[in-house]
C-alpha cells in the first residue's frame, strides 16, 4: 500500500478528493450554502458512508461497522485534499466567507469523474440531495452530533 499522508493510502486520498469535488460541483458555482471545511469534512462521512443516511441502517460487513466507530476526521488528509483541489485550480476559497465553490475546471472534471462507470453516481448524487438538504444547513457541532446519534442507534442495534 502506498502511503501519501501517514497512514492514508493514495486510493483514500483520491477517493476523498473525489467525493469533495463532487459535493461543490453538486451546489453548483455559485451556491450559498455553508461549505467551510468542518462542514466538507462532515458531508464527506455521509458520501464515505451512504447507508449511514437511511434511517434504516443494516450493518452488512464487520470492516464497515469498524470503521463507523473511527469517525473523527483526520485533518492533515482534508487539508491536503482541499490544497490539491485548490492548486489544481478545481475548487476556491471565497476568503470573505471561507466557503468553498467548485470553478468551470472543476465542473469538466466531474464530468469526467461521472463518464466513468464503474461507480454508484445514483446513490452518490442522492447522498448530496441529503447533505445539501440535511447537513450543510445545520452548524458543525449539529453535523457532528447528528454522526455520533446515527452511530450510537447502530450500536444499541
Amino acid at each position: 500500500m502506498i502511503e501519501i499522508i501517514n497512514g492514508i493510502s493514495f486510493q483514500e486520498y483520491c477517493l476523498t478528493r473525489n467525493r469533495i469535488a463532487i459535493l461543490l460541483n453538486f451546489l453548483g458555482k455559485e451556491h450559498k450554502k455553508d461549505t467551510i471545511k468542518d462542514k466538507l469534512i462532515i458531508s464527506d462521512f455521509f458520501l464515505k458512508f451512504p447507508e449511514l443516511i437511511s434511517d434504516e441502517t443494516e450493518l452488512r460487513k464487520f470492516d464497515t461497522q469498524f470503521s463507523y466507530f473511527h469517525w473523527k476526521p483526520n485533518y492533515k488528509l482534508y487539508n491536503a485534499v482541499l490544497a490539491d483541489l485548490s492548486a489544481r485550480g478545481i475548487i476556491v476559497l471565497n476568503s470573505v466567507n471561507n466557503r468553498y465553490l467548485v470553478t468551470d475546471r472543476g465542473k469538466a472534471f466531474v464530468v469526467d469523474l461521472l463518464s466513468e462507470k464503474e461507480a454508484n453516481w445514483d446513490e452518490i448524487l442522492n447522498s448530496c440531495e441529503y447533505i445539501v438538504s440535511k447537513i450543510l444547513n445545520k452548524s458543525v457541532s449539529a453535523g457532528q452530533a447528528m454522526i455520533q446519534n446515527r452511530l450510537d442507534k447502530i450500536r444499541r442495534n
